[in-house]
């Protein structure tokens, strides 16, 4: 019996996928929970299961394509073959079995790959194929039909070719988007087009979160080996904190209405390959320094291996942005809707400072704060930030 092998609801909103790879070929035999795709969503790369124990028979939807919904068959399985791996049948079933198809040409060809071949005359039956199972694809169409190209024509001595300004080739290269690329533009373009931005910035003492964050990690290196809390998880700490001093910046917009969250799950920035992810740090108000450490360590390796699950990246209340690690003095960050506010955080850098009427070097960073003015208020937005501030320059008040 064919299995069909649908595309599965990677978030709750139901979105599109890009069916980035499959990792199997027509005629292989796969087991139950075998990866046998890739599916790339706008914030992760999701391994794709076998849903029964059989062989591949056929792929409905090529590699690369994109806006794949939920429920989508996506190819098929045939699971009856599976069932001699079990054990014999009770009885011999009196009716003659279709005997096994011989080996086949399962290649088969695209629709658009077929197009191709009917417009350029190119025949189908002489191409070898580069798509999965050996289909034959678009791309395999349009290479043969360049290679069967006839050259022109030499252009006799006695006429003179009529002169030409050579351009030279553009000096770039065309990478196509990838679906999180994509996602990514079209959100923090409606971001910055929809939703108006306003920017407060302070300057914000170190010296004391740099001291107990070494001493800190003294301690936890003499307990537990290579544990470590960076600046990063203290400025986690102190965020989650403030937004529960001033719970009306833990908000969304809602067209006629607002949503007064009522959990405190910071979404941390971390770079990777494909783009900007943003994972959900899920109570962080309720989380010690170790915990806040241990945790953001793990999802920033998942983001980074594109192995997020959706509950790890999706509803965030409040984003973080810190490049103070590339030496960056000040970030203006793009909200990241529906989130109300993000902070954005420099580099802790040696500066002159003022101190009871003298001039001393101190550890300043800069911390600027994105909010949504349909949501917050100027007035909102200055004390969440004065909190985390405050927090930052009172380490110890966050440790006990």
């Amino acid at each position: 019996m064919a299995f069909r092998i649908e595309m599965p609801s990677l978030s709750s909103e139901g979105e599109s996928a890009t069916l980035a790879a499959w990792l199997v070929s027509v005629g292989d035999r796969v087991e139950k929970g075998d990866v046998i795709a890739e599916l790339e969503t706008d914030k992760a790369t999701v391994e794709l299961e076998a849903p029964v124990t059989g062989t591949i028979v056929e792929f409905l939807v090529e590699e690369g394509t994109e806006g794949v919904e939920p429920g989508a068959v996506l190819g098929s399985i045939d699971a009856d073959r599976a069932r001699s791996a079990v054990g014999p049948t009770p009885e011999p079933s009196p009716i003659a079995q279709t005997p096994a198809p011989p080996a086949r040409d399962l290649r088969g060809s695209t629709p658009l790959a077929r197009r191709a071949a009917v417009d350029r005359g190119v025949d189908l039956a002489a191409i070898e194929g580069s798509g999965p199972g050996g289909r034959v694809v678009q791309e395999d169409v349009l290479r043969e039909a360049e290679d069967r190209s006839p050259a022109p024509d030499p252009v006799p001595a006695s006429v003179c070719a009529p002169i030409v300004e050579t351009v030279p080739d553009e000096e770039f290269e065309t990478v196509r988007l990838s679906a999180m690329r994509k996602t990514i533009a079209r959100r923090l373009t409606e971001s910055k087009q929809q939703i108006p931005h306003f920017y407060l910035r302070t300057r914000c003492r170190m010296d004391d979160v740099i001291r107990v964050r070494a001493k800190l990690n003294q301690g936890l290196a003499d307990d537990e080996g290579e544990m470590k809390i960076s600046l990063n998880d203290f400025i986690v700490r102190a965020a989650a904190l403030a937004l529960r001093d001033v719970p009306e910046a833990n908000v969304r917009f809602a067209g006629d209405a607002m949503h007064l969250l009522k959990r405190v799950d910071v979404s941390v920035a971390v770079a990777t390959e494909g783009g900007l992810v943003t994972p959900v740090l899920r109570d962080a108000d309720e989380k010690g320094l170790a915990r806040i450490a241990q945790e953001v360590k793990v999802l920033a390796l998942r983001a980074r291996e594109g192995k997020l699950r959706p509950e790890q990246y999706q509803g965030g209340t409040f984003t973080i942005s810190n490049l103070g690690m590339y030496g960056i003095e000040t970030v203006y960050p793009i909200l990241n809707p529906p989130q109300a506010c993000i902070l954005g955080v420099g580099a802790a850098e040696e500066q002159p400072v003022v101190r009871e009427g003298e001039i001393v070097v101190g550890w300043i960073a800069a911390l600027t704060l994105a909010a949504d003015h349909r949501a917050v208020d100027g007035a909102v937005g200055a004390r969440l930030l004065a909190a985390v501030r405050e927090r930052l320059e009172d380490p110890m008040g966050m440790i006990l």
